[in-house]
This record gives structure tokens, sequence and C-alpha cells, in this order.
């Protein structure tokens, strides 16, 4: 039977886009492996949004998972995070809501109470005793925003044993030793740990702050951030567990991806710092990485593909840094990439109804060309990217 792999990007609110492509293939799944239930993956790979919708797809509970971007659709981002700095509280009936800052004197003294203590009468008599409390306070200032409403969810949802054989693997960084982590559910030691190994992978560095830590198999990593500032889509921990199989030439991997892969121009003069960092970081920095993960898996496969029709018995190998020789050998893989059109999506940490419907709806429309010209290739060896 075909095997098949799903790997899910990061990408904040814009997974609704993940969702609307899973909804489409799962409706016509009978047209991609009419012997297998629908929406049932060997391996689900996911980092940041990718390993909450991953975790719901890899559980079997897909309709809870439509139901939650449901909720989303229709409570806004605080079924998510809230927050003392943004503004979680934004039109609902928007269609382009933008992420805004909401400061206030309460928001100020909440959280920099040694600071504003007496503020008026320190400015007069002793300015330095401000500037003092304030560098103090602001060393133990971690994030803009709290994702409580996603810790709770995910303590009822992460269940290690309702994901049965499929191997889900959720990857976050630690802040600690700079290293990035892919666990698998039985990695981990208890479901809290599980549910918090998920949570790590959604945890964008100033959004929200670091989890603490989990206790896995393998140790016991701390400090951990969102997985995508180093893995935008976890291909390469995929294709680590096809290389544990005996016939990984059975697999085809489909990646669903909330980026195009391009950065477009927009202009940034009166954006806040929220705004500018997740400019950075999300469409900047992540962008690259995607681009890098993803052109060296099709670069590779592309080559393999020549190899392939001219010499069909030779091995091709990788090269290993770790040896400075000769390292594994190449597969090929049959893939389905599907991802939205540029700048399109909307702000990563924004959320209102016509927003998520349109991501949604993008995402459907996305995957229907996606898969029609995936089976209309009539190649022994397909590679589909929209």
């Amino acid at each position: 039977m075909k095997k098949i792999a799903l790997v899910l990007s990061g990408g904040g609110f814009k997974g609704a886009f993940q969702v609307g492509a899973l909804q489409y293939l799962r409706e016509n799944w009978d047209r991609i492996a009419p012997q297998r239930p629908p929406l049932s993956f060997d391996i689900v790979a996911g980092v940041s949004v990718g390993s909450l919708n991953g975790l719901l797809v890899a559980t079997g509970e897909f309709e809870r998972l439509v139901q939650l971007w449901e909720d989303v659709a229709e409570n806004g981002v605080s079924e998510i995070y809230t927050s003392d700095f943004i503004n979680t509280a934004t039109d609902q009936s928007d269609p382009t809501p933008e992420l805004e800052v909401n400061l206030s004197w309460d928001t100020l003294r909440k959280h920099f109470p040694e600071t504003t203590r007496n503020i008026f009468l320190r400015a007069v008599f002793n300015r330095q005793a401000i500037l003092r409390s304030f560098q103090k306070e602001f060393q133990q200032f971690k994030a803009v925003a709290s994702n409580d409403p996603l810790r709770q969810k995910l303590h009822e949802l992460a269940k290690r044993e309702k994901v049965g054989d499929t191997i889900y693997k959720c990857g976050f960084v630690s802040l600690r030793d700079g290293r990035y982590y892919s666990v698998s559910q039985n990695d981990f030691v208890t479901d809290t740990d599980f549910a918090d190994g998920v949570l790590a992978s959604t945890a964008m560095p100033i959004v929200w702050s670091p989890v603490e830590g989990v206790s896995t198999t393998a140790g016991s990593p701390e400090s951990l951030v969102d997985g995508g500032i180093r893995d935008l889509s976890p291909l390469g921990d995929v294709i680590d567990e096809i290389a544990k199989d005996g016939s990984p030439e059975d697999y085809t991997i489909i990646i669903i991806n909330c980026s195009s892969g391009k950065v477009t121009e927009e202009n940034f003069r009166d954006k806040n710092i929220v705004q500018i960092a997740l400019r950075s970081l999300v469409d900047i920095a992540i962008t690259e990485i995607f681009n890098n993960d993803i052109r060296e898996f099709l670069d590779k496969n592309y080559i393999l593909q020549q190899v392939r029709s001219k010499l069909p018995d030779e091995i091709i190998y990788d090269y290993d840094p770790d040896t400075n020789g000769r390292g594994n050998p190449l597969k090929f893989f049959n893939a389905m990439i599907i991802q939205p059109e540029a700048n399109i999506l909307g702000d990563t940490l924004t959320a209102s109804r016509p927003q998520v419907e349109y991501r949604l709806a993008h995402g459907r429309a996305r995957a229907e060309i996606a898969l029609r010209r995936h089976l209309n290739d009539t190649r022994g060896d397909r590679v589909t990217v929209v």
C-alpha cells in the first residue's frame, strides 16, 4: 500500500490555509489513496501552527480541528492568546485586520509596578531611580502576549495514545543550546510533556514566552521556542523517519506551507514594534529558511530524476560534513507542495471571520490545483509545486 507523509509549516493564524487544503484533500481522498481512510498518514510532522494542525490530523480528530478554526473565526485571536499590549478585540467583520498595539497606563502599572510607583514625584526628584527600576523590570519582560488559552487546549487534546500507529513529530528550538529538537509522541515522558512540546513548537519569540522545558526519553531540553526559526518545513525530520522504513520508495510527501516563499515589498515606516518583529522573523528570516529547505529537496529530487532516467541502478549519495565524505544514499520522493499566492493571507497574528474564511477557501483552491496537476502528471516520478 502506498505510504504518505504530511509536512506542515509554521505561519501563525495563516494556518487556516493548511486546514482548507486538508479539507479538499479529505473530500478527494479516494483519488489519492483509495485503500486508506481519509487523511490517514504514516508520518505527520509540523512546526509552529503546523504542529497544532498536525496533532489533530494525527489523532484522527479533523472535525475538531475544523471546529477550532471556526471558534477562532467566531471569537478572534483570544481563542489562542491574550495580551495587554496587542489589541485582541478587533472587529470580527474586518476582512483585513491589522495588528494594533494596545497600551494604557494600567498596562504599564501592571507590568512595570516599581517603575511607575510615584513616578511623577520621582520624575522631579529622582529620575535615575526610574531608569534603574525600568532596566531591572525590563530585564524580566519576556513576551507581549500570553498563550495560556492555547496551553489549556493542548493539555486537553495532546494524548499520546490517541495518535495510534502514525508517527507524529513536532519541532522546537532550545534557547539554552541552540539546537533544533524533533520529537515524536512516544518520546515524551508524559502527556503533559507532549502538550508542552507542541506548545513550545508554536511559541514565537517576543510574542510568547519560551516554554520552560519538557522531559523526553533523550533528555530534558529547556527554554523552548517555535521550531520555525530553524526548520520552517521539517522535511528533514520526515526523510529521517522514512529512511528507517524498509521501502522508502513507496512514500509520497505532501507539504502544505503557509508562505509562498517570496518576500513582497511593503511599506513599514509606520508599523509597530510587534509588526516589525514579525516581519523580520516570520516574513523574511523564516521565508529564507523555507526557500533553502524546499530548494535543496527539489534540487536533489531533480538530479536523482535525471540520473534514474539514464542509470536506473546507480546509487547516489549525499555529503556528510561530519566525516567529510560519503553520506547516506539519496532517494527520490514523489511530492506535492501546496502553498499560497504571495502576500494575500494577512498578518501572522490576526484573525477575523472573513479573514479565516478567506484563508480556508484559498487553501482549498490551491489544493485543488495541486492535486489536479499531480494526478494529470503521467510520469512515474512526480513532483508538483503550486
